[in-house]
This record gives structure tokens, sequence and C-alpha cells, in this order.
């Protein structure tokens, strides 16, 4: 696997420049790529949070490349954190910028998020038609999705059952996706997903490998 400390312009005019790392695994070129959103910048969430970090592997596992970034305000990223109003903008700048190197093939590029990141990738869908494959981890949904931001993509959303995020019910978190069939219910961990980073990597590295290439033992 190669690693590459890089820097990018999140999407949009006067826009900062944006902290990442892209991972890539050691197979033929040209290789699908996804990007992956941290946690709340507010509460303490970064690139390096365990559950991206997790994600990463699973995506080296499948033989896909990996980009995780910083939001704005974070780490090394210029800007001030939004609370969201405009970290969709930098989430669109790193897909941009993953579609454009030269390892990658613009036409296999999927988009994952977790918690705040999460929510920033399906407010991302309207302006990210080209996604091939979304998945997100504990997105925090109280209300159903606006039609807008309906994947058109196959999607996977993982939540584990010890989540407030279902404290009112699995069905009902159930209803705010799009589709129902696209959840998946997790046995033990919370939101936080400490201890279970193992069951995150293998349903990434099985999900992004059925739909943006096959698996590859490295």
């Amino acid at each position: 696997m190669k690693t590459r400390a890089l820097r990018f312009s999140a999407d949009g005019p006067n826009a900062p420049q944006l902290e990442g790392e892209l991972r890539l695994p050691d197979m033929s070129l040209p290789l699908a790529g996804v990007v992956i959103a941290h946690p709340h910048p507010q509460r303490g969430g970064s690139m390096d949070s365990n559950v991206v970090m997790a994600v990463c592997d699973g995506l080296i596992q499948a033989g896909i490349a990996a980009l995780r970034f910083n939001f704005r305000g974070v780490g090394q990223s210029e800007g001030q954190s939004s609370g969201g109003a405009q970290e969709v903008a930098d989430l669109l700048g790193a897909l941009n910028f993953l579609a454009e190197q030269d390892e990658i093939d613009p036409d296999r590029i999927g988009l994952a998020g977790y918690s705040f990141g999460a929510r920033m990738c399906f407010a991302a869908i309207p302006s990210a038609p080209g996604i091939k494959a979304l998945l997100t981890v504990a997105a925090p949904l109280r209300e159903p999705l606006p039609a807008s931001e309906h994947p058109i993509c196959p999607f996977l959303a993982l939540v584990g059952d010890h989540d407030a995020l279902v404290a009112q019910g699995i069905e009902r978190y159930a209803s705010y996706l799009p589709d129902p069939d696209g959840l998946q219910v997790v046995e033990g961990p919370d939101h936080f997903w400490w201890g279970f980073e193992p069951i995150l990597v293998a349903a990434t590295d099985t999900f992004f490998a059925s739909h943006l290439g096959p698996t590859i033992s490295l």
C-alpha cells in the first residue's frame, strides 16, 4: 500500500484548502476510489476517527483506494467549521480531487461517512450524481430524508443496536431512509463503535467490493 499526504480545495469560489490522505492498494491501475467523511468537527471529529480508519482498512482490503480528509477548521484544514452549511462543499471538493487522480477510475467512485459525515454524504447526493455506491455508519437521522437526497446508487446504512439513534425503534429509524432494506443493524455497538471496528472493516470490504470491484486478498 502507498500512502500520500495531500491538500486540495473545497468546491466553490474562495474555497479553503483541506488536508487529506490518499491510500492506494498495491493493485493494477486504474483503481476504484472512495471518499470517507468524518464525524462532527465541533465534537472532536476528524479523519483520525476509529470508524474512518476502519472503513479505510476495509477499502484497502478490497483493493480500493481510500481518501480520508479533514473538514474545514479541523486539523490543518483551512477555514472554520460551519456545522454543516459549508461542509458539503468540502466533501464535493474531495470527490472532485479523487476523480482527477491518475491512479483512479473516475467512473468507479464511492462515498462513505460516519455520523455527521454520513449526513453530509446524503446532503451531497444532489450534486454528486456519479457516485456508484454509498456506505453510511450511524447516520444521525431523526426524520425522513428529503427526496432530493435519496441516493440513486446502491447504499448500505449501518447502525449499532445500542446507538441512541435507534432508541425509539429500528423500524422508525429505517423509515427515515429512502429504502428501509438498505439498513443493517449490528448487534453490540453504540454510536462510537469502539471494539467493533473489525465488523466495519468486513462490511466495508464486502459492500464496496460488490459494487466497485472484486475483493482481492493482499
